[in-house]
């Protein structure tokens, strides 16, 4: 492949030709997205990972408090409809128990880095 955006080759750690998609055959920056501008950082501006986080936080402890309660529901419905029955209950602890463990986990991580 030859041309003005043709890569070039540059001398590598071994003593061998690197290929460099940098730049052109002429030496040039290559511009592949022609017109698009970049954002560069500012110096002095620093990512704060905070308010993802914390996003994070709080839709994980959503999501598992919604599934604690779909269970919920899921065997009053069934109860309701008589295709449990009360003594059966004591089967959906297998479920509903691992599920009361992760919510109280992830709710007590949420609140409890909310309170520092």
């Amino acid at each position: 492949m030859s041309g003005p955006l043709a890569p070039s080759a540059v001398p590598g750690v071994d003593g061998g030709s690197v290929l460099d998609l940098t730049q052109n055959a002429a030496g040039e920056l290559a511009a592949p997205l022609a017109g698009v501008t970049v954002a560069t950082p500012v110096l002095g501006e620093r990512y704060d990972p905070r308010p993802l986080e914390d996003r994070a936080r709080r839709y994980i402890a959503y999501c598992l408090i919604a599934l604690l309660w779909l269970l919920v529901i899921a065997i009053f419905v069934l109860i309701s409809i008589g295709t449990i029955h009360v003594t059966d209950i004591k089967e959906f602890g297998v479920l509903v128990g691992p599920v009361v463990a992760l919510v109280s986990a992830a709710t007590g991580f949420y609140y409890g880095t909310k309170a520092t």
